[in-house]
């Protein structure tokens, strides 16, 4: 039967060529009745003559016998012709019937071809013995070979490992466990074996038994899998171990028994000037510049236990035992090698240059979250010391406590967050010209400790920009502003709709940060603060860090109204070139050169030139420091239109800042107790 089904999938036939065994049967009993039909007439036919024959041979006989036999060979004659008749139109019926049957057979074979050809997974259809029956097209695609090369084939010459006998004596004995599934390896026709899934199951058709069996071809999800376990482990870009990865190693790292200098040593690499390359080249040549780097740092630092990718730019490596001894040694390869390696992209060159911070530490007494904090210390000062170097961490280095002052500061800045201990303060800008003009002022932010005690803000805003907390902290700032201003702000901007009413200090990180834009429109709109009535100030250095993204936010948030101010311009490396290309409206002379104006012929040269700058490119000058009433007016001698400091007046707190007196220019401004002698913008 199964040879049968198989020729009917594979080979189609025509069903008029093939007699039927019920049309065989009605043949011989068609037959048969026809035979008895000629026996009767040659019977009748004898009979007929023998009497004939003695009517001859006795002329007188009786006549009336002459009537009988005809009539008796008639009816017998009528008879046979009937049976042969209904023989014959019982045979047609039966052929008829059987015509049409095997007809739908033909279509239900050009049905299953159909089916079977669709179907994405190897059907083979096997007898007891384990010989193929039937091999469909996903299966010969499966296994390289034609059906009619497997057609009688042990399933053992495809499937080596499968023992039939047993898959199925276990289906017997569990029957309720439904089919089987088996994780075997095939072979195709040229010897080379993939891994398959197999789906077995027992199968009875016309009361005998086969097996049917369902491969699915593996290898793309075992490929898959090992990519999801590569991407789990691995950094894609550079193939060096991920950050996860390497956290849970460095987390295992224990001392080596018997080891009397259990010593490991953690090294932490990062490229310098890494965003030039993404600014100038683009992120497809950091990219390249990072797979290659990645590969140099896998030849050089081969004796490390872990070396792993650990953010954009910053590798690190540790070496366990022994190793530690040779990783300085290795770290200053690795500097060489690349300091003599040119980066190329499309017929472009740059030089590339690493720092390294390395730091020998015990892990009985240094933790590994520590241990890396004290890489990352190690490898800052690096760079502060002029990049392309390994700087080895050591306790009593000045560096290094300026640092892991900033880790102790870092979380006590989120808790003066949390617990309300910051402050805002506001500090005057006068205008130098011109007769009633209002006053503006510049929020200013102090921090206190635990103790109550005021931190300076040169301290903490360099550890928040360090440790890029300025984000959050310019947020607060920014809400905290605008829900207590907001009805000052809204009565500031009908009185004086074209000028800024609060200067607000924006960080370089803070506009970094893709999300503040969106961020600072929400809260314009929440508050209905005036547009116009806000003007951010950005240093210098933090535009330059980014010329395109700063430009990009101070000309979307320009467009709505706002206005912005370069701070402390002159102490950065920003050249008045810079200043063309951002849409700036004020220009803040920074203080170091304003404080000694009177006495520094250099300095007012400087700030000469400065006011002058700006004057041409159409920005209004602010000095910053300008701490005396002789200062200011010798500022104001100069040309110069704003003022800013303790000359002018001291700062005061949010609460107690009033529009009246940022309207008229002669109200009187009282200092806090508790103010610094010095106001540092944040």
């Amino acid at each position: 039967m199964s040879l049968r089904l198989n020729r009917l999938i594979r080979h189609p036939w025509k069903p008029w060529r093939v007699v039927p065994a019920s049309t065989r049967s009605a043949t011989r009993g068609y037959l048969v009745a026809l035979s008895g039909s000629l026996l009767t007439l040659g019977l009748v036919a004898w009979d007929y003559r023998e009497r004939m024959s003695a009517i001859a041979a006795d002329s007188n006989g009786q006549h009336a016998e002459l009537g009988v036999t005809p009539a008796l060979a008639l009816i017998v004659a009528t008879a046979t012709t009937t049976l042969a008749l209904l023989f014959y139109l019982r045979f047609r019926a039966l052929a008829r019937a059987q015509l049409r049957d095997l007809a739908d057979l033909d279509a239900a074979g050009e049905t299953l071809r159909a089916l079977l050809g669709t179907v994405s997974h190897g059907v083979i259809l096997t007898d007891i013995d384990g010989r193929i029956r039937l091999f469909n097209p996903a299966a010969e695609i499966l296994f390289g070979r034609l059906g009619e090369e497997t057609l009688a084939l042990p399933i053992e010459i495809l499937i080596p490992d499968l023992r039939l006998s047993d898959v199925f004596e276990g289906s017997r004995a569990s029957p309720g466990l439904g089919p089987r599934v088996l994780h075997l390896q095939g072979v195709r026709a040229d010897d080379r074996q993939f891994p398959m899934r197999l789906l077995t199951r027992p199968l009875t058709l016309d009361g005998e038994d086969f097996r049917l069996l369902i491969a699915e071809d593996m290898t793309e999800s075992e490929r898959s899998g090992q990519r999801m376990e590569f991407l789990e482990q691995r950094d894609p870009l550079t193939g060096l171990q991920n950050r996860p990865t390497f956290e849970r190693i460095l987390a295992a790292v224990t001392p080596l028994r018997g080891d009397e200098h259990p010593e490991h040593a953690l090294c932490l690499i990062d490229i310098d000037r890494f965003k030039v390359i993404n600014d100038t080249f683009g992120h497809a040549a950091g990219n390249k510049a990072l797979e290659q780097l990645g590969q140099i740092a896998k030849t050089k630092l081969g004796a490390a236990t872990a070396l792993a990718r650990l953010s954009g730019d910053e590798i690190v490596a540790l070496f366990v035992g022994d190793a530690a001894s040779q990783a300085k040694a290795l770290c200053e390869d690795l500097i060489r090698t690349t300091r003599n390696f040119l980066f190329t992209w499309q017929e472009r060159s740059f030089d590339i240059t690493l720092s390294i911070g390395l730091v020998v530490f015990d892990p009985r007494k240094t933790g590994s979250i520590d241990a890396l904090g004290q890489a990352d210390i190690a490898c800052r000062v690096a760079k502060e010391k002029g990049r392309d170097r390994v700087h080895v961490y050591r306790h009593r280095d000045a560096e290094s406590i300026r640092h892991r002052g900033d880790l102790a500061l870092v979380p006590a800045i989120g808790r003066a967050l949390s617990e309300g201990r910051f402050r805002i303060m506001a500090q005057p800008i006068q205008a130098l010209h011109g007769s009633n003009q209002p006053i503006h002022y510049e929020i200013l932010a102090r921090m206190k400790d635990e103790k109550g005690n005021a931190v300076v803000p040169d301290t903490f805003i360099a550890a928040a920009e360090r440790h890029v907390l300025m984000p959050t902290i310019d947020r607060w700032i920014v809400t905290h502003v605008f829900s207590r201003q907001s009805e000052q702000l809204a009565a500031w901007h009908a009185a004086v709709p074209d000028r800024f009413m609060l200067a607000i200090n924006l960080s370089g990180t803070t506009l970094m940060d893709d999300g503040f834009a969106a961020y600072l429109k929400r809260q314009f709109a929440e508050y209905a603060i005036p547009y116009a009535s806000i003007c951010f100030e950005i240093t210098e250095t933090a535009a330059v860090a980014d010329l395109r993204r700063a430009r990009t936010f101070m000309q979307e948030m320009r467009a709505l109204g706002t206005s912005f101010a370069v701070d402390d311009f002159g102490t950065g490396f920003a050249s008045y070139a810079y200043l063309k290309f951002l849409p700036v409206d004020y220009l803040k002379i920074d203080g170091s050169f304003v404080r000694n104006l009177e006495t520094d012929p250099v300095d007012r040269a400087l700030v000469s030139s400065i006011n002058h700058i700006g004057h041409v490119l159409g920005m209004k000058t602010i000095a910053e420091w300008a701490e005396t009433p002789e200062l200011v007016e010798r500022l104001r001698t100069m040309g110069v239109d704003y003022a800013q400091g303790f000359g002018v007046g001291r700062p005061l707190r949010l609460e107690d800042l009033r529009l009246h007196r940022a309207l008229r220019q002669d109200a009187p401004v009282q200092a806090p107790a508790d103010v610094l002698p010095r106001s540092v913008a944040l």
